[in-house]
């Protein structure tokens, strides 16, 4: 693939955000970088075609954020993501993605989801929402579309959040760390307990916030984002439709 070079712009500010921009259409990633280009903040250094090549431009130019596109030739942008942040722990991703199917967001939000975000093509009202999400997961946020939102939690949050002042202060560092990401096994180390203490805390959590029966993953999902909306890290965001000053939802959810 020719190599591309960084787009440019003639006010000489330094810019502090490095974004590698990554799509398999040329069109559609010089026009991303043209666009995001413009923003004082935001600085193309490089476009890839593929996530093969964003691997390999991930480690020579250092960006703070990687925009991809989900599907791709040869490495797709979840695969691509996960291998970027093995490497890199402290690097940003955006996912730009025309689909919201439930195991493919959850595959790119397995483990540590700070810095991620996860945004639908079709939901994007304007180059702001765009702007904002690369600067916020610069900041270690992470966002997903409104849409994304429901499909994983459904319409209970409200209701869960509700709950949430019945949790012990014990219950509520473990659900902390459940919203970092972190296994039962991390957790038990980080607070220095049992594993097995680590469940029944967790079994409680979710029998006070009324989320059983149903499948644990689902449940721990739910259970993150009431957590998250109650201590105020819990923003929905725009739908298609919505108008333009409307934002994408931000959250931070463990995967």
């Amino acid at each position: 693939m020719p190599e591309e070079a960084a787009v440019t712009t003639d006010s000489g500010a330094s810019k502090n955000i490095k974004v590698l921009m990554v799509d398999d259409h040329e069109i559609m990633r010089q026009a991303y970088g043209m666009l995001l280009n413009t923003d004082p903040d935001i600085e193309i250094v490089g476009f890839a075609g593929d996530g093969q090549e964003a691997l390999v431009l991930a480690d020579t130019l250092g960006p703070n954020v990687v925009i991809m596109d989900g599907r791709m030739p040869r490495l797709n942008g979840v695969d691509a993501a996960r291998i970027i942040r093995e490497k890199h722990p402290d690097m940003a991703i955006v996912l730009l993605s025309a689909f919201d199917d439930d195991e493919f967001v959850r595959e790119f939000l397995k483990g540590n989801v700070r810095g991620k975000a996860y945004l639908l093509k079709q939901s994007l009202q304007s180059l702001s929402d765009l702007v904002q999400a690369v600067k916020d997961v610069a900041e270690g946020k992470t966002y997903l579309a409104s849409e994304i939102v429901a499909k994983l939690a459904g319409t209970q949050n409200s209701r869960e959040s509700q709950f949430l002042s019945e949790l012990t202060e014990r219950e509520r560092e473990v659900l902390d760390c459940m919203a970092r990401g972190l296994s039962n096994a991390a957790i038990a180390e980080e607070l220095f307990i049992q594993p097995r203490t680590v469940e029944r805390h967790i079994g409680s959590i979710f029998s006070k916030m009324r989320l059983q029966p149903q499948p644990k993953a689902h449940a721990r999902v739910q259970a993150v984002l009431a957590y998250l909306s109650d201590t105020g890290r819990l923003k929905e965001g725009s739908k298609a439709g919505e108008g333009d000053d409307s934002m994408i939802g931000a959250i931070g959810m463990m995967g």
